[in-house]
């Protein structure tokens, strides 16, 4: 048996790592870390490999990852992670801007039949023949010291990645499918897809927010500005301190005392004890917010009803495009996507932000899918080709 990667902390050994990674023009990533009800994700390893080892960074006792930041900063450097998104956000936060040359391997195995989320176990074994034990997924990883079995488990999902991505973009390449997974990948270099939401648009985040207007959009959103500070303060998740279900309720029927505090169902004793002052600071604040200034209400979007059936048709188009190219379907369009432009009707305004109609999905199917909500082609089925097709539509019916 193979003995567990020992664990690497100091500035030396990080820079040693980056210096590899440079070399090298790319590198494996991973994190493994506890977010019960902590404000942040607590990180507990980073697991990183260049072409020529893998290495778990201990990032408890490292503290200072940023030996490590200018290699990720570059675009000229492949960072390859496989359902990176949280791992994506670690970093951006850690390092000020997000990771430059991110590659998901999920994301690319979408465009190749995989499925829409393909885990890394799944995806390594059909690709590579290898199989991962995944029987560490739920364990401490702040918990000093690890064990060998968790540092062979934490090594594992990085010791492949990079071969799987060559296996990967060998496909890719072949089936001609590289433009369309290189338009994704930009994405999740995006700085507007990590920018912080301002302490005054955290009620946004607030579950039911939409159905509060005027004063009381004013009194919310002042209290969930106050609870993301107090929650960033006391290193707690917002909803541990005070709930959604509170603030809304707060907002509708405003407390003006500790005594109409301890009053509020959903509020706890302690609760009142320690914050029920600033809580009912926060409601005044709200309550004295002038009119000009309070928070516009969500616009009510008065959509027509599609035309019954022809949500069912634009899906059909999907499902053959996703089919015949052996994409997940869900990588083309969205259910979302498909039900604005069913119920535009295809038309301008209302579809110009929808991603089925922009780059290589609206060449693929966009085009096509707009050509049927206007009512400009007819669909049917082909049974000797065993497709769905589209043809021009013929002349109304008098």
């Amino acid at each position: 048996m193979p003995s567990p990667p020992p664990l690497v902390s100091s500035s030396d050994d990080l820079r040693a790592l980056a210096e590899e990674a440079r070399a090298g023009g790319r590198l494996a990533l991973d994190t493994e870390f506890v977010w019960e009800r902590t404000y942040r994700p607590m990180l507990g390893v980073v697991q990183v490999a260049t072409d020529r080892r893998t290495a778990v960074i201990d990032a408890i006792s490292a503290r200072d990852l940023s030996p490590l930041f200018p290699v990720l900063r570059d675009p000229a450097i492949t960072v390859v992670l496989h359902g990176g998104g949280q791992d994506l956000d670690i970093f951006a936060f850690l390092m000020g801007a997000p990771i430059a040359g991110a590659a998901d391997t999920q994301v690319m195995a979408a465009f190749l039949g995989h499925g829409f989320q393909a885990g890394l176990s799944m995806l390594l074994e059909r690709v590579l023949r290898v199989r991962l034990r995944k029987d560490q997924t739920y364990t401490d990883w702040t918990r000093r010291p690890l064990r060998p079995e968790q540092l062979e488990y934490a090594e594992a999902d990085v010791l492949h990645l990079l071969p799987l991505y060559d296996a990967l973009r060998a496909d890719l390449e072949r089936r001609g499918r590289t433009p369309w997974v290189e338009e994704e990948l930009r994405t999740l270099s995006d700085p507007a897809r990590f920018a912080p939401v301002p302490p005054e648009e955290r009620y946004r985040n607030v579950k039911g927010w939409q159905r509060h207007a005027g004063q009381e959009l004013a009194v919310l959103r002042a209290l969930a500005a106050w609870r993301d500070r107090a929650a960033e303060r006391a290193n707690l998740r917002p909803q541990f301190l005070v709930s959604d279900i509170v603030m809304t309720s707060l907002a509708a029927r405003p407390a003006k005392s500790l005594d109409d505090l301890r009053h509020v169902r959903g509020l706890s004793a302690g609760t009142v004890e320690r914050h029920g002052r600033a809580l009912v600071a926060a409601i005044a604040e709200g309550l004295a917010c002038p009119r000009e200034s309070w928070p516009s209400p969500p616009p009510r979007l008065r959509r027509r009803a599609p035309a019954p059936g022809l949500v069912a048709l634009l899906r059909a188009c999907v499902q053959t495009a996703a089919e015949r190219e052996d994409v997940a379907p869900e990588v083309i369009a969205t259910s979302r996507d498909i039900e604005a432009l069913a119920a535009a009707g295809g038309e301008a305004p209302a579809t110009e932000s929808l991603d089925v109609l922009r780059g290589w999905r609206r060449r693929l199917v966009g085009e096509r899918l707009l050509a049927i909500a206007r009512g400009e082609v007819a669909i049917r089925y082909d049974p000797e080709r065993r497709s769905v097709v589209t043809e021009p539509a013929g002349p109304p019916r008098a």
